[in-house]
């Protein structure tokens, strides 16, 4: 009975580190079929430069 408990912590283990190794494939996958037309860059940037102008905005003194 000892040992079904030791296959059970195997299993999980097994299952969680292929499960965890899966999502990560996928958005790796993901990541890289992003959109990259010239309007979603654009966009991005824009976004960025206003993330950073709020952040001086609040540290300012």
């Amino acid at each position: 009975m000892d040992d079904q408990g030791g296959m059970l912590w195997l299993l999980i283990n097994v299952g969680f580190v292929v499960v965890l190794g899966a999502a990560i494939a996928w958005g790796t996958m993901r990541w890289r079929r992003r959109r990259t037309d010239a309007a979603a860059r654009a966009e991005r940037d824009r976004a960025t430069v206003q993330s950073y102008r709020d952040s001086d905005q609040n540290t300012a003194r």
